[in-house]
């Protein structure tokens, strides 16, 4: 076993202590603020949370021959959104690339009312593909970009309606909470109609805030402080002696899955002043964490061999990726063996806890639950030293040899 330990949980908050503490002052703001901004060519309506959001247009649209074309895979809330509001036999499957990182093939149907994007592992689609597609339908275009490319776009493309964001807890940009949408202003009912649903809806609490950012102390302190994941990491290794249960695994799988950092239930609500003043404050403060996940991420790729990358990183474009998650894909069957080699290294990892495929079987299915079964995250590289990142990357190496030798034995 190494000796070695990677002070870095898989995941990372991109705000400074101050800018913490800074959101619990803001609860005892007296301020009022708007649930939208007018801007020229698109408005922003800010509501509770980026699901609350979509819950909201996909409510707002919902009736039995509601016909939506999307992508095969899902933030879960996004996904379970869309079997809610859509019957089974009206979600068509937009094809995916080999490599999960472009459009392959658009659905070939007589009537289309939405088209709904997620953009995945913080790179933007081309959407340019559905020009023609929309033209024919008269089809609205809406996009999930809280894991797409730069927000220096407000849109990845002319034809998107509406671009949904999270400002959650290890979002960009981040308000510890809360979410908003831009919609394009062509679509002037549309926006009428979505500050009347929002400004109809019951306040969150200022006690509710208060305890959801109370209970994001300790995810910020193992996040974002290395001495005190470090700490902590070395008492699970000490109770490990006694109790072979308790392990860096099984920690991380256990608090991700108890503080995932949003709602799960409940979120159909307006923010409260408090947390609009928080977002308020952080709506353009995305450029430094932007220009620090490129900086770590170039980095990480380059101690890889084009090989590895190909391989464990299909998606990967050549230029970044915008999301402190640090994605890597492994073969599903070898997956829980990845995680175990993580921990006996002394690193953190999770299965995937983000990314799900729809309930109701379809054609194309087993490449996709394949591939999202063979998803793991690595420790957070934006919140790791140098000279961790390149043990990081050796021990990918080292476990990519096992695994073709073995591939090869088999």
């Amino acid at each position: 076993m190494s000796k070695y330990i990677v002070k870095a949980t898989p995941d990372y908050l991109p705000l400074s202590s101050y800018e913490f503490v800074r959101h619990f002052s803001n609860l005892l703001t007296r301020e009022t603020y708007n649930h939208w901004i007018n801007y020229d060519n698109y408005t922003a309506i800010i509501g509770y949370s980026c699901r609350s959001l979509f819950e909201m247009i996909m409510e707002y649209f919902s009736r039995d021959d509601l016909v939506v074309a999307t992508t095969p895979i899902h933030h879960t809330s996004f996904r379970n959104i869309i079997e809610k509001y859509v019957k089974p036999e009206n979600i068509h499957i937009i094809e995916l690339n080999k490599n999960y990182n472009e459009i392959d093939k658009i659905p070939e149907i007589e009537k289309c009312d939405l088209v709904i994007i997620t953009h995945l592992f913080g790179q933007d689609m081309d959407l340019s593909k559905f020009s023609k597609f929309k033209e024919k339908h008269n089809c609205l275009i809406i996009e999930d970009r809280v894991q797409g490319g730069s927000l220096d776009l407000k849109f990845s493309n002319i034809i998107i309606d509406i671009s949904l964001y999270s400002m959650a807890m290890d979002k960009r940009p981040i308000a510890l909470g809360g979410g908003f949408m831009y919609v394009n202003n062509k679509h002037d009912k549309l926006i009428v109609d979505f500050k009347g649903i929002i400004k109809k809806l019951p306040r969150e609490k200022l006690s509710r805030r208060f305890k959801d950012l109370l209970k994001k102390i300790p995810t910020y302190l193992l996040y974002n402080s290395r001495q005190f994941f470090f700490t902590f990491f070395c008492i699970l290794k000490l109770l490990n002696f006694f109790n072979s249960k308790i392990s860096i695994l099984n920690i991380t799988k256990s608090y991700r899955k108890g503080n995932p950092g949003f709602a799960r239930g409940g979120y159909m609500v307006k923010p409260s002043q408090g947390l609009l003043k928080s977002m308020f404050e952080n709506f353009n403060k995305h450029k430094q964490a932007e220009q620090l996940y490129t900086k770590k991420y170039e980095f990480f790729i380059e101690n890889l061999s084009p090989k590895i990358v190909l391989d464990m990183f299909p998606w990967y474009k050549g230029n970044t990726s915008l999301t402190p998650y640090n994605t890597i894909l492994v073969n599903e069957q070898l997956i829980d063996e990845f995680l175990e080699f993580l921990n006996d290294n002394n690193m953190s990892g999770l299965p995937n806890p983000t990314y799900k495929i729809f309930n109701h079987s379809y054609e194309s299915d087993s490449r996709y639950k394949k591939f999202n079964n063979g998803i793991a995250y690595l420790p957070c590289i934006v919140n790791m030293s140098k000279d961790e990142i390149i043990y990081l990357t050796n021990k990918i190496k080292e476990f990519y040899i096992t695994y073709k030798l073995n591939d090869k034995e088999k």
